[in-house]
C-alpha cells in the first residue's frame, strides 16, 4: 500500500513538473532527502525514483521558458568544476565498480544544487525549497524523538537504510543541520499554530539528536546551542528553553548515554578514535602517492589500499569531510572543496552586510543567519563524520548563490532609479509628480 502511495504522489509530481519544473526540484529534493521509498517494503525500493525525477526535471526545464541563464559567480564555476574533477577522478579509481555508484549519486546532488540557484527566482520559491528540505528530514527527527521519549532513551535512533542518513551519526548531523532552517519557519511564519507545531516538533528533534548516542551530534548541538544563544535577540529565551530541555535530557537519559558521551574525553583511548587517525594517514598518504588523483569514492576504505599504509589493521571511513574528499579526489578535490566553503561563507557574510538595514530583504538577513548555523553544525559534526557530499551543502551554497543574485539586482536596481530622479530637471520632475 505505501509503495503504490508513493508512486501517485511521484506520478503527480511528475505531472506537474512537466509544466511547472520548479515542481520538479521541491519532488527532486524530498525523495533526495527523505529517501521515502526506503520506508515502502515493495517495489519502490528498487526502483529508480531519483534518477526519473532528476531527468524529467532537467528535460522539463530546458524545453520550459524558465531562466536558462545560471548565475555565473564563483559558487556556479566551483559546482561545475568539483563535478568535472570528481569524474576525471573517478577514471583512475582503484575500484571503479566500488566509487562509481558513489559517484552517480554525487553528480545528481550537484546538478540539483545548479538547477536551484537557476529556478529558485523569489522568495516563494525559496520559501517552498525551505519546508521541503525541514519536512523530508524532520520526519524522522520527529519519529525519532518519540521514540526516544517512549523508550526511555535505552535504544539508538537511526535513519532510513540504505541512504546517506541511515546511520545514527549521519541521521543526527542531519537533524542539527535543518534544526535552523525549521526555527527560521518558525519565525516566519503568520500563523500560530504552525509556529506552535514547529516548535514542538524542533522539541521533539532534540531528543532524537540525544536518543541517537551520536557523540559528533552532541559536539554539533553543542556548538549551534551556543551560537544560537550568542545571537539571540531576546537572551534569556533560549538560555531558559535549552536549560529546561538539558535538565529533563540528564534526568531521563540512562547511564549508557552519558558513558557513551563522556568518552569524547578520553578519545585518544578509544579504539574508533585511533581508527579514525588511520584512515586519516591513508587518505593522506594514497593521495600524496597519487597526486593529482584520489582513490575514487570511498576508495581509501577498500582493503587493498588501507593495508598499504597501515597493515595489519581493521579498515576505517575517515570520519572527516575534509579528509574524505582528500581520500576519495586528492588534493585538486580537496581544493576545489575548500574554495566551495570559502565562497559559501564568504556570500552569507556579504547578504547579511547587505540586507541588514533593508526591510525589503529582512528574510534574506534572517534566512542567512539561519545557513550560518546550518554550516557550523555540518562542520563540527563533520568534523567526525564521513559526510562530504550532502546533498544539504550543495543546496546550501546555491541558496546563497541565487539570493545574491536576488539582491544585487534589486539594489542595483534601487539605485539607478535614485540616480534618474536626482538627474532630472525640476519641469521634469513637477511633470512625473503631476
Amino acid at each position: 500500500m505505501r509503495d503504490i502511495a508513493l508512486m501517485l504522489v511521484v506520478i503527480v509530481g511528475i505531472i506537474s513538473t512537466i509544466r511547472y519544473p520548479y515542481v520538479g526540484i521541491l519532488l527532486w529534493t524530498w525523495i533526495t532527502l527523505m529517501v521515502p521509498h526506503q520506508e515502502a517494503f515493495g517495489f519502490s525500493r528498487s526502483f529508480p525514483i531519483n534518477l526519473i525525477v532528476a531527468v524529467v526535471t532537467i528535460g522539463a526545464w530546458i524545453f520550459s521558458k524558465e531562466r536558462k541563464q545560471p548565475p555565473f559567480d564563483a559558487t556556479f564555476f566551483l559546482l561545475c568544476l568539483f563535478l568535472i574533477w570528481i569524474t576525471i577522478n573517478g577514471f583512475q579509481a582503484v575500484d571503479p565498480q566500488w566509487s562509481w555508484p558513489l559517484w552517480d549519486r554525487t553528480w545528481r546532488i550537484i546538478a540539483l544544487g545548479i538547477l536551484i540557484s537557476v529556478l529558485a527566482t523569489g522568495r516563494v520559491r525559496v520559501h517552498a525549497l525551505i519546508w521541503v528540505i525541514v519536512l523530508s528530514v524532520f520526519y524522522y527527527g520527529v519519529k525519532g524523538g518519540l521514540f526516544t521519549l517512549m523508550t526511555g532513551g535505552h535504544y539508538q535512533v537511526v535513519g532510513p537504510p540504505n541512504s546517506p542518513i541511515g546511520d545514527n551519526n549521519t541521521l543526527a548531523l542531519a537533524i542539527l543541520m535543518v534544526f535552523p532552517l525549521a526555527n527560521y519557519l518558525r519565525l516566519q511564519s503568520a500563523s500560530r499554530l504552525v509556529r506552535v507545531l514547529l516548535f514542538v516538533a524542533m522539541i521533539l528533534c532534540f531528543f532524537s539528536v540525544v536518543g541517537s548516542y551520536s557523540r559528533g551530534g552532541f559536539l554539533a548541538l553543542s556548538a549551534v546551542v551556543v551560537i544560537a544563544i550568542l545571537r539571540a535577540k531576546r537572551k534569556w529565551l533560549y538560555p531558559v528553553v535549552v536549560g529546561v530541555l538539558i535538565v529533563y535530557a540528564y534526568q531521563f537519559m540512562p547511564q549508557s548515554y552519558f558513558d557513551r558521551i563522556g568518552t569524547i574525553q578520553h578519545a585518544q583511548d578509544d579504539g574508533s578514535f585511533q581508527g579514525r587517525v588511520d584512515a586519516w594517514h591513508v587518505a593522506y598518504g594514497y593521495a600524496k602517492d597519487h597526486f593529482p588523483f584520489g582513490a575514487g569514492f570511498s576508495g581509501p576504505e577498500l582493503p587493498q589500499i588501507f593495508g598499504i599504509y597501515e597493515p595489519n589493521k581493521e579498515t576505517h571511513a575517515a570520519h572527516n569531510i575534509f579528509f574524505e574528499v582528500l581520500g576519495d579526489n586528492g588534493f585538486v578535490g580537496l581544493a576545489i572543496y575548500v574554495l566551495l566553503w570559502a565562497v559559501i561563507i564568504w556570500n552569507s557574510v556579504v547578504l547579511r552586510y547587505k540586507t541588514k538595514k533593508v526591510p525589503e530583504f529582512s528574510w534574506v538577513f534572517d534566512l542567512s543567519g539561519m545557513l550560518q548555523l546550518t554550516l557550523v553544525a555540518f562542520c563540527v559534526g563533520g568534523s567526525a563524520l564521513s559526510f562530504a557530499y550532502y546533498d544539504i551543502l550543495f543546496i546550501t551554497a546555491a541558496l546563497f548563490s541565487t539570493m545574491r543574485v536576488l539582491v544585487d539586482d534589486r539594489l542595483i536596481a534601487t539605485r539607478e532609479i535614485a540616480v534618474n530622479r536626482r538627474g532630472m530637471s525640476p519641469e521634469a520632475s513637477s511633470a512625473r509628480a503631476i
